[in-house]
């Protein structure tokens, strides 16, 4: 049964934080497939990265984006979590790709490879961008993310800390 909650929240829980984290960790042991591709990339499940309670961090998957070949081009990560800071800031994929393979659509091809695992836990999850990151603006769009809205980053967030100010929310249908 799919249950849908807005904002990316998780299928079928709902409650107070500390039960969704608990649901979330339980969740997070799931292996992810191995052949996970799209195009001429490829996803390398490399770890779980474990988060302590209580704060607006969340658990994620890291994957490494690697060509046919096998060489390494970038990495994405999907946080499983529905704290304010990923709804509002940094939202439940984020991805780098090496600055000498950028402009080959790596990221793109990277979320599209992890679309599938994604929908194990979400119906939608939110992505975000800084409005002056055109790139990540293009892929978002390439993906058809809706645009949800525009907001400060809150003084307390720690992207606020790092030095993000202002960012764009989307909604995505993986």
């Amino acid at each position: 049964m799919r249950e849908n909650r807005t904002q990316g929240s998780a299928r079928g829980r709902s409650g107070n934080w500390p039960f969704y984290l608990d649901w979330s960790l339980n969740k997070m042991k799931v292996k992810p497939p191995v052949n996970m591709h799209s195009g001429p990339i490829k996803l390398i499940f490399e770890k779980i990265v474990d988060i302590e309670p209580g704060g607006e961090l969340v658990p994620f998957y890291h994957f490494k984006i690697t060509k046919e070949d096998g060489t390494e081009v970038g990495h994405i990560n999907f946080k499983v979590g529905d704290t304010n800071h990923i709804r509002q800031c940094v939202g439940h994929i984020g991805y780098e790709i090496l600055p000498e393979f950028r402009g080959n659509s790596f990221s793109y091809l990277a979320c599209n490879a992890i679309r599938p695992f994604v929908r194990n836990f979400y119906d939608k999850v939110i992505l975000t961008c800084d409005p002056e990151n055109v790139s990540s603006l293009k892929i978002i769009q390439k993906l058809n993310g809706k645009f949800l809205n525009e907001i400060m980053v809150p003084k307390h967030d720690p992207s606020y800390k790092s030095g993000s100010k202002l960012r764009r929310r989307y909604e995505w249908e993986p």
